[in-house]
């Protein structure tokens, strides 16, 4: 039952995933530039959460926990995320939210295949297998349909 409500609210935040760049390329259209509908886009973000963890009751980490996460991590993770808004906001315009999801989805299947497969980020291994490998060349397959027919 417990996976069921978990790839419900997947295949929700999905949707949502590909409703944001068109979102965002609005404000961005108010602001005259998608890097300002970026910054917007993870203000609010940020508001949003602080709201989450007041009604929580969560406390804010303290700074020895704060300094006790790798750079990288603080750079990557915030790097990636500002990333891939804002080059969702540009590119899904130009291309398309099918063909802008579609590809997204593949790199992003490949990636977590290999993390997966490796374990690597300190995740659980979960070999590849025939079945695996079938889903990611038919996604492949459909990535190609949708960019190009």
């Amino acid at each position: 039952m417990m996976n069921s409500v978990y790839i419900v609210v997947a295949i929700l935040a999905g949707i949502m995933f590909a409703v944001q760049p068109a979102l965002n390329k609005n404000v961005g259209r108010y602001l005259n530039h998608p890097i300002q509908a970026s910054f917007v886009s993870f203000l609010v973000g940020t508001l949003f959460l602080l709201v989450i963890n007041f009604t929580l009751g969560l406390k804010f980490p303290s700074t020895e926990k704060l300094t006790a996460i790798p750079w990288w991590l603080w750079l990557a993770g915030g790097g990636i995320g500002a990333f891939v808004v804002t080059v969702a906001l540009i590119i899904q315009p130009r291309i398309g939210a099918g063909v802008w999801i579609s590809c997204f989805i593949f790199g992003q299947l490949v990636m977590s295949i290999l993390l997966d497969n490796y374990g690597w980020l300190g995740l659980t291994v979960h070999p590849i297998n025939p079945m695996r490998s079938l889903g990611a060349f038919l996604l492949a397959i459909g990535a190609i349909l949708v960019a190009f027919y």
